[in-house]
């Protein structure tokens, strides 16, 4: 059986190479497709050793539609060098992922996994950088997402999960995200894209929502309000299922 992780990428320097590294512990190869990246993050993956090919943008395009598009076609690339490749599965990650729990007897059609925020606090924003996977505290709430695909000739990626998937899918494990938890500036950063950018021109509950959280990075909450858990939180009564 052979398994690929694909990932699309963007100016993820400061965090790609610990990803990159946790997720080749478990794939068998890594392609990447790196978004027309402004900082060293091209030349990091190109070097780590897991990942056999890399395609890139020379030109990000910043609009709504462009960004929407983007979700599928270069997953779907990805996808289709993965089969071109021989794989029997992909595993579809971002860059701020870590899979904790890998509880799979591949028999299913895909594996959806439970992510959960992690965010800086007080406590631990004296932290650098590199220190986010160091955070201690998550949001109860959790997303249940399809990442872990068998190869089939009806998956199409048109976002980040793709049509066509099998009617046996079935629960893999966990996910930690640290999104939210890199830094302040990387905090700032998302707040912008997410209401300059990305929902610029629709979906404005998502612009205001994002509006509202700039120049809060530090929490003592979540971002919904709830009372901050710990992993070992992840499988009691607290946890809040599928906040977006």
């Amino acid at each position: 059986m052979k398994l690929i992780g694909i990932t699309r990428v963007r100016n993820e320097a400061g965090i790609i190479r610990n990803t990159l590294d946790h997720v080749a512990g478990f794939v068998d190869k890594i392609f990447v497709y790196d978004d027309a990246s402004e900082d060293s993050t091209f030349e990091i993956c190109l070097s780590h050793k897991a990942v056999s090919r890399i395609f890139s943008n020379d030109i990000w395009d910043p609009t709504p539609a462009g960004r929407a598009r983007a979700e599928g076609t270069h997953r779907q690339k990805l996808y289709e060098a993965a089969v071109e490749d021989g794989a029997d599965w992909v595993y579809c990650f971002d860059a701020d992922e870590y899979l904790e729990t890998f509880k799979l007897d591949w028999s299913a059609d895909a594996y959806y996994f439970r992510l959960f925020d992690f965010y800086i606090t007080e406590e631990d924003s004296h932290l650098p950088d590199e220190g986010y996977l160091k955070r201690k505290w998550m949001g109860p709430e959790y997303r249940d997402i399809p990442m872990l695909f068998k190869v089939g000739p009806k998956l199409k990626f048109t976002q980040r999960v793709p049509r066509g998937i099998g009617p046996d899918m079935r629960w893999g494990g966990f996910v930690k995200h640290y999104g939210k938890a890199i830094s302040v500036l990387e905090w700032e950063k998302t707040c912008i894209y997410y209401t300059d950018i990305r929902w610029r021109d629709r979906m404005p509950e998502l612009r205001k929502r994002w509006e509202s959280r700039k120049g809060k990075a530090v929490h003592t909450v979540s971002d919904f309000g709830n009372e901050l858990i710990t992993w070992e939180d992840k499988m009691n009564d607290k946890v809040i299922c599928n906040i977006p």
